[in-house]
């Protein structure tokens, strides 16, 4: 989402941009194939949302949810109730953007402190997936998982 970093041609590279964010080998994950993850779900936001397939979620056994909502992540009332009653019973919660670029900021349009959510920052749904499967196989805390969505 920040534009073109380098580019190879002609079989050398060009970096036009350092990365800022940590990222590859400086990552602290260290997994490999036979590393379980968990199970992390998407759930795409649509106008009239009612929280039943973020309930299907829980109830199939995610561990964590990924919300492409609109906008800024924003999900119709009856859905974020069902976000915030997800967070409760200990499932990291995850708003993120399904525009396709763009930051998901916390406690704008939604009170993410009240209710138990994670913002995914710039990354987008897929990305935010993957970044909270790793983030769960080290911890549940919201306030560390959501550190990692600020420095990847």
């Amino acid at each position: 989402h920040r534009g073109l970093a380098g580019l190879v041609n002609a079989g050398r590279l060009h970096l036009y941009a350092p990365p800022v964010r940590r990222h590859t080998q400086a990552s602290e994950f260290r997994i490999n194939a036979d590393t379980p993850l968990p199970r992390v779900d998407i759930i795409y936001a649509h106008a009239g949302m009612t929280g039943d397939l973020l309930a299907a979620a829980v109830r199939a056994g995610a561990q964590g949810l990924v919300i492409a909502g609109v906008g800024d992540g924003n999900l119709a009332a009856p859905a974020l109730a069902a976000a915030r009653e997800a967070a409760r019973s200990g499932l990291a919660v995850v708003r993120s953007s399904r525009t396709g670029g763009g930051v998901v900021e916390r406690n704008i349009e939604i009170d993410d402190d009240a209710a138990g959510l994670i913002v995914a920052d710039e990354l987008n749904p897929q990305k935010a997936r993957v970044l909270l499967m790793l983030g769960l196989t080290r911890t549940r805390d919201r306030g560390v998982l959501q550190e990692l969505f600020f420095v990847y």
